[in-house]
């Protein structure tokens, strides 16, 4: 019996109580177990493990990981699934319904702070674009940022919100 193997066989019952703290099902700890050693002493032939017992511990971790993961797998492949990606009608009623007064507030703005806004938030140009683009300062610009942001927020109210909380124009 080499030293691997005596030091795995005095470690047997410290590594079983390992793996059983970590199992969900306590009837496959002997599978892990045993696959555990099957593992250790094919690797001892190929080279020298200096702690086999302390390697145990960590080929059972991969061993219990790759058993987790085949099982979820499997669950996966076993019955059809069920549920549909889209959204339910309520939500599409809801996100309508949003986008509608959204679209009446921003109908609401002055016509340049509309453009500034739709330029920076919905074509993602930048302020010194937009600034360029309407020629206006980029100061001026941001005064239209903030005073859309503003009259937005007070319009919106609810719509907005806990993403309202933070928000920062930073083009």
């Amino acid at each position: 019996m080499s030293s691997a193997t005596a030091q795995l066989s005095a470690g047997i019952a410290r590594l079983k109580s390992y793996v059983r703290k970590r199992m969900r099902d306590p009837d496959q700890v002997e599978d892990v177990v045993q696959e555990t050693l099957v593992r250790v002493m094919e690797q001892e032939r190929r080279q020298v493990i200096d702690q086999p017992l302390a390697y145990a511990f960590r080929v059972a971790d991969s061993v219990i990981v790759s058993g987790a993961r085949k099982a979820a797998r499997e669950t996966e492949l076993d019955g059809p699934e069920l549920v549909c990606d889209l959204p339910l009608a309520d939500e599409v009623l809801d996100y309508r319904q949003r986008l509608a007064r959204f679209e009446a507030a921003l109908a609401r703005l002055t016509p340049q702070r509309r453009t500034v806004f739709r330029m920076r938030h919905i074509d993602g140009k930048s302020r010194q674009e937009i600034a360029h683009d309407l020629n206006l300062s980029v100061e001026a610009v941001k005064k239209h940022l903030v005073r859309a942001m503003a009259d937005l927020t007070a319009s919106l109210g609810d719509d907005l919100g806990p993403a309202r909380v933070g928000i920062r124009d930073n083009g």
